[in-house]
């Protein structure tokens, strides 16, 4: 009769435990160290609860689950000004013989080459502009090209946005209309205006009242993976250099958002299926240990 191989790991890990040696096996491992396993009983079923196959479907499991939190945002998005889609990004893990903390767990051959699974990585912003939409209204503005409008943070810091809607508050100051923020010239200062007239921008962002220039849109270039969303469609720069950016300005206009609905539907199809493959692949792997352990090694 041939046995599943999980009596072979079993019967393999007793003789070692017995030893109080660690085991050449191939299951997934974290954390034991030598010496910390207690009776064979205990062990095992911490070998059971790291099963390999699991621990990768699961990994696979939470990078779908990611990738679909991020798509959704992307699709609720399709219809916001200057919105940026992101990617959802993922990395390798290293295999259970690679591990920093499991030196002597002993390598296996098939279960390297399979590899560790997945981590999650930090979202990217994509940075291409959306298409750009006529609106007619003087406080609506467009940005051709890759650059940033600066606005004023919370704590005094320059955030970036690329959703050109504008308004007068009741200080006189220019500020972004979805957070209320006050938009910076190319000097780094808050820029006022007089809330009884009409301004007009010109193509390198200076600002006009009754044909008289008051200030300069601050404009920025930003690196793409130094970007961090943090709401009300703006960013923060958390890696790299911003440097001065020559985009035109276009009065009048608003750029849409840089997401595709139908391509963001079909992504949002693929992974969901990608996603329910690896739950049932985390059930079939809980249904093959309570056989294993529940009817197969039932003592006779």
């Amino acid at each position: 009769m041939r046995f599943p191989s999980i009596f072979v790991v079993y019967g393999h890990c007793k003789a070692h435990i017995l030893r109080n040696k660690p085991p050449a096996w191939g299951l997934h491992w974290f954390s034991l160290r030598r010496g910390s396993w207690r009776t064979a009983a205990n062990w095992t079923q911490e070998a059971l609860a790291m099963n390999y196959g699991m621990s990768v479907s699961a990994s696979g499991t939470l990078a779908a689950l990611h990738r679909l939190d991020t798509l959704s945002n992307n699709l609720a998005n399709a219809e916001t000004p200057g919105f940026q889609a992101d990617f959802a990004l993922a990395m390798q893990r290293p295999a259970p013989s690679a591990a920093a903390d499991a030196p002597d767990l002993g390598p296996n051959a098939l279960l390297a080459r399979l590899g560790g699974g997945l981590f999650t990585a930090p979202n990217r912003v994509d940075v291409r502009p959306g298409p750009m939409e006529r609106t007619e209204d003087p406080f609506h503005v467009a940005l051709e090209g890759n650059g940033w409008l600066r606005v004023e943070g919370a704590a005094g810091s320059t955030e970036y946005t690329r959703d050109g809607r504008l308004l007068v508050d009741a200080e006189g100051r220019l500020v972004h209309a979805a957070s209320g923020q006050p938009l910076l010239d190319d000097g780094g200062s808050i820029i006022t205006m007089d809330a009884n007239t009409t301004p007009v921008i010109q193509t390198d962002g200076t600002i006009l009242e009754n044909e008289i220039p008051v200030a300069k849109l601050g404009m920025d270039v930003l690196p793409a993976d130094g970007l961090q969303k943090i709401g009300g469609g703006l960013v923060r720069l958390v890696q790299g250099q911003a440097s001065a950016a020559t985009s035109r300005i276009h009065q009048g206009m608003l750029e849409g958002s840089s997401v595709n609905p139908i391509r963001a539907m079909t992504d949002l199809i693929e992974t969901n299926r990608a996603a329910q493959a690896n739950l049932e692949l985390l059930r079939m792997h809980d249904t093959t240990l309570d056989l294993a352990w529940n009817t197969l090694a039932r003592p006779v």
